[in-house]
């Protein structure tokens, strides 16, 4: 198992696997880095692939403190200066995606050299002047108050309801499976990093995204309407939308194959 401490004194689990040009991912709320087993896989037979747990997911540490989208950004940079790392591509998914888009707003776009966004919005929480956030425009302050709770007062019952409106399809199986997975995590961590995302309005700092960017997002519209895309098109200056069809907020599981596809498309493209 490899770890490095960032400088808060946390232990963050990352794997790495191949040689060359460096491409790092991002997992979401509540998983961990074996979300991307089939892109390590893929991927690490041309380049230098990363992927690693987030403080308090996966094997990482599980601390009380630095549960915010900012300590996660450091957590990156301080991961990319422990590996030495330089023109990256970096992929997210979900609040991966928000990880980059904190990540630019402290540090710009130093040591990347393209990114992917895997269906996400740069503003959770809708209201008077947004309706491109979570549940399609359908989520405001007043419901993520109660969802806070609801992890509180039972965090099983929340992530029955979540994941249900995540991928509707999902069998009584699957549906298990998941919330097996995310029950894994610590409840604190997940009601905090629930709170991190409702709390932060990326919007204004998409232009310092100046680099090569992939916005991809699922057709099924279980999360986020391709509206939030075209809106992240429209500000994010070399940017290209992809759709992944048939596909809900669930689409780097649902089509591995693509996802794998998509990253190295703009990695062929940055590192030529």
């Amino acid at each position: 198992m490899t770890y490095f401490n960032t400088t808060d004194g946390i232990k963050i689990f990352f794997e790495a696997k191949g040689e060359g040009k460096p491409i790092v991912l991002i997992h979401g709320w509540s998983q961990e880095h074996s979300v991307y087993n089939p892109q390590i896989e893929g991927l690490s037979k041309k380049y230098k692939v990363i992927a690693y747990d987030l403080r308090g997911h996966g094997r990482s540490d599980r601390p009380e403190i630095g549960l915010t989208l900012n300590r996660f950004a450091v957590d990156l940079r301080e991961l990319i200066d422990y590996l030495k790392l330089e023109n990256i591509v970096l992929a997210g998914w979900s609040m991966g995606a928000s990880t980059i888009f904190e990540y630019a707003k402290i540090y710009g776009v130093e040591k990347l050299q393209g990114i992917i966004l895997f269906d996400m919005t740069p503003k959770f929480i809708n209201d008077d002047t947004w309706n491109l956030g979570l549940y399609n425009g359908n989520y405001k302050i007043e419901n993520a108050l109660v969802d806070l709770t609801t992890m509180c007062d039972n965090l099983k019952d929340f992530l029955e309801i979540f994941f249900k409106k995540v991928a509707p399809y999902m069998t009584d199986d699957m549906l298990s499976a998941s919330i097996e997975t995310a029950m894994s995590n610590t409840p604190h961590i997940l009601y905090a990093m629930w709170l991190a995302m409702a709390s932060n309005d990326y919007r204004g700092i998409l232009g310092r995204l100046t680099i090569p960017a992939v916005i991809a997002y699922g057709t099924n519209e279980s999360l986020y309407s391709p509206e939030t895309a075209c809106f992240l098109n429209s500000k994010i200056p070399d940017s290209k939308i992809v759709p992944f069809e048939n596909c809900t907020h669930l689409l780097v599981r649902e089509n591995p194959k693509k996802a794998t596809e998509v990253i190295e498309e703009l990695s062929q493209i940055v590192f030529r």
